[in-house]
């Protein structure tokens, strides 16, 4: 995702000069500020799915290798709670992202 926001970033550019408009500071400054919130969405939402695809990864090698232990109390929180988790690490990484996107607009 990163190298299509690149490639976005230096087509915009291009095409601005292609077309004779000059950029100031400010429309300049809010191009990057808005490849750098792609950037971090993209960034945010791969790593939320990833995430989420190593906890199913986890129960469901739980659930067929080690059925023995289900019961267990690390294991049978885990399993039990897998929603919960996959929840609560969204809402991190929500805030996470927003603390981010308030650094780009308006930290800078």
């Amino acid at each position: 995702m990163i190298p299509i926001v690149i490639v976005l970033f230096f087509g915009f550019g291009f095409a601005l000069k292609l077309l004779h408009i000059q950029m100031n500071f400010v429309t300049s400054e809010t191009l990057i500020s808005a490849m750098m919130s792609l950037i971090v969405i993209s960034l945010i939402n791969f790593v939320n799915q990833f995430f989420s695809y190593i906890v199913d990864l986890v129960v469901t090698f739980h659930q067929k290798k080690n059925a023995a232990n289900l019961g267990r109390h690390p294991i049978k929180f885990f399993v039990d709670n897998q929603i919960m988790l996959k929840r609560v690490t969204t809402l991190i990484w929500f805030f996470g992202s927003a603390l981010m996107l308030y650094g780009i607009w308006l930290g800078g």
